[in-house]
């Protein structure tokens, strides 16, 4: 009778990952292209997000397709406007830095130095800001702040993630083949997982504070 501890336990486990990441890439690229791309990113990414966040709180039976398209179809407009937002912002950060130009030397620098600690500032909330969005129940712009005091708060947590993010991408340009296999998948699951484990975290130290008020 086949065992799931154990090497082969772990060789199988190892596989239903694989597999499920495949799967979730395939409908994430799949319901982001029936969006036409832009109305379709928001909410493929928030549904790939929900699922994984399912799998990191142990739900690993949870039902993929079922809770992608649930999720995509409630959240469509609220999560369109996330991914829109999202990319707008992106866009304005590469055009301000490509083509925006001041005279005089110190302006100049000024301005390019506002925009670097912009684009941190976003870069570090990009990481927080689906697992915050599929996580908590808040007001739309909560989210962001949230992402942001969150990447603040646990800075460890914070260079994980983004150590995480630079060894994808560094696996992706090894074997660009993965990019169109696992690209979305492989991120937004370690991303999930550091996340959660991040939530979990701030949550204890939370009721660990309310605990000694009392």
């Amino acid at each position: 009778m086949f065992t799931t501890t154990g090497v082969f336990g772990g060789f199988y486990r190892f596989g239903e990952i694989v597999l499920l990441l495949l799967y979730v890439n395939a409908l994430w690229v799949g319901f982001t292209a029936m969006g036409l791309v832009l109305f379709g990113f928001g909410p493929s990414t928030v549904a790939m997000f929900t699922v994984f966040r399912e799998w990191s709180m142990g739900k690993s039976d949870v039902p993929v397709f079922t809770t992608f398209w649930n999720t995509f179809r409630k959240e469509f407009f609220k999560a369109n406007g996330l991914g829109i937002l999202i990319i707008a912002i992106a866009y304005m950060l590469y055009i301000n830095f490509n083509y925006l130009e001041f005279q005089g030397e110190w302006l100049s620098f000024i301005s390019r130095y506002f925009l670097f600690v912009a684009t941190i500032i976003y870069g570090i909330m990009l990481i927080f800001i689906f697992p915050v969005y599929v996580h908590y129940e808040n007001k739309f712009f909560i989210h962001f702040r949230n992402a942001i005091f969150i990447a603040i708060y646990q800075p460890i947590r914070t260079i994980y993630a983004i150590a995480a993010c630079f060894t994808i991408s560094y696996l992706f340009y090894i074997f660009p083949v993965l990019i169109f296999l696992l690209g979305a998948s492989l991120t937004s699951f370690v991303l999930m997982w550091i996340s959660y484990r991040t939530f979990l975290r701030i949550e204890y130290t939370q009721e660990k504070l309310k605990a000694e008020q009392i």
